[in-house]
């Protein structure tokens, strides 16, 4: 029986929730068996200022005992937003009362305006921007970065595929840029940079889906259906990738891979970069080459560097596959559609654009646009989306032709 009033207390809400059970037993942990626990409490008692901001404690405002007081009322007040200030002065006029801190809201409120009860920043490029705050900022970038359409991306990418999608806050470089940090995955699997041994001579294409490289990758975990290998095949000018697993690596393979991935797509490419395998030189492939016209460029084993972008390629996707996986190597078949989805929904460095939108026109339309709406998704009608699809692709080429000047100043 307990004597002390408040472990009194203690004893009876444990008593309330024991007849939750139907059965239960009550075991003493020894002293010396519970050192761990005993060592947290005095961590947390005894701890300095200057550690709290690593080590977070938990302070309870009122013990598990106390009954809470019944609320009428179901409204929760949120902490302030960034956002506050701006829309209280575009909706009600009101300005802070600090003349400094209120000039500085009317210039940036120059930039926003209100759609229903949204608010909306109006960009520099590309489409206008929700303005979205914690959660839903959390929610984003785990969609993009973790999520179906996820690559694992750096810090910049992250925030740059965010503000893609249609999305922005002030703190959007630095929450992507902590919240690699913060993925276990992201760090153990991210690759260390290595300079080239010799300065690398990268070839170019004039149009989308002119030249292409292929390889093999391999092997790879055994999956279903015995597939180990992977072939690969990239467009020099939009980036764009293909990929498919195989159990067998005949001249067969790469002919129905070719015939269905590439030229039932993208049309007969006017070359194709290849490495000496045997599968690559064969009678049967090298025929059906040249039955659709395609000039067929060997890289040698002397010189790597002439199929280096088969090999950047092979380098992303692996990476990817990895950070995905976690201990289920098996199953990478499964994952390689969604590692190629992200892969064409981020902008490429040398391009500036994704390879979905070199390829299309426009931009693909990725899970956060469902969960967390933008501007654009919202406010789109059939009529609308057909009319910007049009124009999207009248500006293509234009697109196409900026895209083209960025990767020789690249290169």
């Amino acid at each position: 029986m307990a004597k002390h009033p408040r472990m009194i207390q203690y004893l009876d809400k444990v008593q309330g929730l024991l007849k939750e059970f139907p059965t239960f037993t009550i075991q003493q942990v020894p002293r010396a068996e519970n050192t761990h626990a005993d060592a947290l409490a005095s961590l947390g008692s005894a701890m300095d200022t200057q550690f709290k901001l690593s080590i977070p404690v938990e302070h309870l405002d009122r013990p598990s005992i106390e009954e809470m007081e019944p609320i009428d009322s179901m409204q929760i007040d949120e902490d302030p937003s960034w956002q506050d200030s701006i829309i209280d002065y575009l909706v009600n006029g009101n300005l802070l009362t600090n003349k400094s801190e209120a000039r500085k809201v009317q210039q940036k409120a120059a930039r926003y305006y209100m759609q229903g009860d949204k608010l909306i920043r109006r960009s520099y490029s590309g489409p206008h921007l929700t303005c979205i705050k914690y959660p839903q900022t959390l929610e984003v970038l785990w969609k993009i970065h973790d999520g179906e359409c996820g690559n694992h991306s750096g810090g910049r990418s992250l925030a740059q595929k965010a503000l893609n999608a249609g999305y922005i806050w002030p703190t959007m470089r630095h929450d992507s840029t902590e919240y690699v940090k913060r993925c276990d995955r992201c760090q153990r699997y991210k690759p260390v940079p290595n300079l080239p041994a010799e300065i690398y001579h990268p070839q170019n294409s004039l149009w989308p889906f002119m030249q292409w490289v292929i390889d093999l990758v391999g092997p790879m975990p055994t999956a279903s259906a015995k597939k180990e290998m992977m072939i690969v095949t990239t467009d020099y000018f939009t980036k764009w990738i293909e990929a498919e697993a195989l159990s067998s690596t005949k001249e067969d393979d790469v002919e129905r891979f070719m015939w269905r991935n590439i030229i039932c797509r993208f049309g007969c490419p006017q070359s194709l970069v290849t490495d000496n395998g045997s599968q690559f030189i064969g009678k049967q492939i090298t025929a059906f080459f040249k039955k659709y016209g395609i000039k067929q460029h060997l890289s040698t084993p002397r010189y790597p560097q002439g199929n280096g972008q088969a090999e950047a390629s092979n380098k992303i996707i692996l990476d990817c596959l990895k950070k995905r996986l976690e201990g289920t190597e098996g199953k990478w078949v499964d994952e390689l559609p969604g590692v190629l989805w992200a892969y064409r929904t981020t902008k490429r460095r040398s391009t500036g654009e994704t390879p979905f939108s070199l390829a299309y026109g426009t931009e693909a339309i990725i899970p956060p646009h469902i969960t967390v709406p933008s501007i654009g998704i919202e406010v789109g009608s059939i009529e609308q989306n057909s009319e910007q699809m049009r124009l999207n692709l009248d500006l293509l080429e234009g697109k196409r032709e900026k895209a083209i000047v960025r990767v020789a100043s690249y290169q």
